[in-house]
């Protein structure tokens, strides 16, 4: 059996974006207590990251949302969130993969939590997705002339 070095970085962020997930999942069914509210901080530019072109014009690398007042639909899912929020032009649903989160905070208990986006997760998921499917490939040599 070939041992492989244990990468414990990996496993803390992995600990930590299950925090994350239990700390919205707790929001979704519950709300806040009180005064609380959280600070979500992550990259526009991961690939999995959905949100407006307009946002995306405005926080090109990366975006704070607040998660107090004004946020509705609130669906946490094993990968990531999406949730609902005013913004000054319109109202937007964003959809923000656990692996895209820079840091969560919540000042009014003093807890901030640092995570290192993984843009490799989506690389290797969607490595097969980009791959042709060569049984599907139309040969145009017989359609071209011959001179």
């Amino acid at each position: 059996m070939l041992l492989k070095k244990i990468d414990y970085n990996d496993m803390f962020n992995r600990s930590r974006i299950g925090v994350v997930r239990d700390i919205l999942q707790i929001v979704a069914k519950n709300g806040f207590y009180k005064k609380q509210h959280l600070y979500v901080t992550f990259a526009t530019r991961h690939p999995e990251v959905d949100i407006s072109d307009i946002l995306f014009e405005d926080f090109e690398d990366e975006m704070t949302i607040v998660l107090q007042h004004e946020f509705w639909d609130l669906e946490v899912g094993d990968h990531g969130f999406s949730v609902s929020l005013a913004f000054e032009h319109d109202d937007e649903t964003l959809y923000i993969p656990f692996s895209s989160i820079i840091s969560v905070s919540d000042p009014t208990e003093n807890f901030n939590m640092e995570l290192v986006p993984n843009f490799a997760i989506v690389v290797e998921d969607n490595e097969n997705k980009l791959k042709p499917d060569l049984n599907n490939v139309i040969s145009l040599d017989k359609f071209r002339r011959r001179d």
